[in-house]
C-alpha cells in the first residue's frame, strides 16, 4: 500500500513538472501536492519503506526519509521559484551521500538488505539533487518561460531589486497581459 502510494506521488510530481513547463493552470498547485506528499511519506513511513520485517525498528531507521524529505523540499522549492531551495538541496544530498556510502559499507546482512531498498531510492535522488544544485538559478525561469523574454529579464530585475514597486507593477503587467 505505501508503495503504491510512492509511486502514484512520484508519477504525479514527474506530470506536474510537465505541466508546469507547459504554463497549465493548476501545475503549480500539483507539484505542491506531489513534493509535499512524498516529502511528508518518507520521514513518518521510511521504516516500512526501508526495513524488513525482521529488523528491529529504531528512530534512527526514520534518516533516510528526512534526507529524502529535505531534498523533495529542496525541489519543491526550485521548482516554484521560492527562495531556500539551495540550502535544502544541498543539506539533503550531502546526507544522502552519507547514507549511500554508509550503505555500502555494512557488513550485517541483516541491515544489507534494508540499506539495499534504500540504494535504489537514494541514488536517483542524490543525482537530481546535485544536478538541481548545479544548474544555474533561472534555467527553470528561462526554460518555463522561453517565450516571454521580458518577463524573464523583470524577473531578475525584481530579485536584485526586490523592493521597487516599478519592476513588480511591470511583473505584474506581464502576467496580466502576456501569460494569459
Amino acid at each position: 500500500m505505501l508503495k503504491r502510494i510512492e509511486v502514484l506521488l512520484l508519477v504525479s510530481a514527474v506530470l506536474a513538472i510537465n505541466l508546469h513547463l507547459l504554463l497549465w493552470p493548476g501545475a503549480e498547485l500539483i507539484s505542491i501536492i506531489a513534493f509535499a506528499g512524498l516529502a511528508l511519506l518518507y520521514p513518518f513511513l521510511s521504516m516500512a519503506l526501508f526495513l524488513n520485517e525482521n529488523q528491529n525498528i529504531r528512530i534512527s531507521s526514520m534518516l533516510p526519509g528526512l534526507a529524502f524529505s529535505i531534498v523533495l523540499v529542496g525541489l519543491m522549492f526550485k521548482i516554484q521559484m521560492w527562495p531556500g531551495y539551495q540550502t535544502n538541496l544541498a543539506i539533503g544530498s550531502i546526507a544522502l551521500i552519507i547514507l549511500i556510502i554508509y550503505s555500502f559499507t555494512l557488513k550485517d546482512p541483516n541491515l544489507q538488505l534494508g540499506f539495499k531498498v534504500l540504494r535504489k531510492r537514494a541514488i536517483p535522488m542524490a543525482i537530481i539533487a546535485i544536478i538541481a544544485l548545479m544548474l544555474p538559478p533561472y534555467t527553470w525561469l528561462e526554460t518555463k518561460y522561453s517565450d516571454y523574454p521580458e518577463y524573464i529579464e523583470a524577473i531578475k530585475q525584481l530579485d536584485k531589486n526586490p523592493d521597487d514597486l516599478q519592476i513588480q507593477q511591470r511583473i505584474d503587467s506581464l502576467q496580466n497581459h502576456q501569460l494569459k
